[in-house]
């Protein structure tokens, strides 16, 4: 069995500003940096033996937290970027709606992903996604792996697990700094844990 601990970066500057980032290259801000010392500190119990993580900065920053906090690898695999949103982005709603009118109409109709203006396709989206979580498999059976990554990620893979096509929205959220866990065995996945943030709660 693989225990798949899968965390979502902490809040980035784009974040707070509410605008879409895909591979946009934002930093954490102050918020986002203390979630991300709290994850690490929630993993205790866990025992992580390696950390993976998506090179974008914001995730960069979230998994050195954890690595740092561990003494353990950390590897960066550019298969765990968000997804490339093409025009997308750096926009907010707003911005989105009166530039790209059609897109939302069709997107809101379609109820499923679609690719953005010049963006990644959902199907070649998916396909990098589980690529690189099954070597992460392979890698640490009867180990215990920490995945640093996004949450249209998180969303994909946890879809795929459950079977859903590639392109159908995956009925997942997944907060800044939470912590998802999942059992792989040779029976199938086990969910443990979904977008669990406790542990950001303000400390009494």
């Amino acid at each position: 069995m693989t225990r798949l601990l899968l965390v979502r970066h902490g809040r980035s500057e784009l974040n707070a500003a509410g605008r879409v980032q895909g591979w946009l290259d934002s930093p954490l801000d102050e918020l986002g940096r203390e979630q991300a010392r709290r994850t690490a500190r929630r993993l205790q119990s866990e025992q992580p033996q390696v950390v993976y993580t998506s090179p974008l900065r914001r995730a960069q920053e979230t998994a050195e937290a954890v690595a740092a906090a561990f003494a353990i690898p950390l590897l960066a695999d550019d298969r765990l970027r968000e997804r490339d949103a093409g025009a997308l982005a750096g926009l907010n709603s707003e911005e989105i709606e009166e530039q790209f009118p059609e897109w939302v109409q069709q997107w809101r109709a379609s109820r499923r992903m679609i690719a953005p203006p010049a963006g990644e396709q959902p199907a070649d989206f998916c396909a990098r996604i589980v690529a690189a979580f099954d070597e992460i498999i392979t890698r640490h059976l009867d180990g215990v792996a920490t995945v640093v990554t996004h949450g249209g990620v998180l969303a994909t893979y946890m879809g795929h697990l459950l079977g859903l096509e590639a392109g159908r929205w995956a009925p997942f959220a997944f907060g800044n700094g939470s912590l998802t866990i999942v059992d792989v065995r040779s029976d199938g996945p086990r969910i443990r844990l979904v977008n669990d943030r406790c542990h950001l709660e303000v400390e009494g």
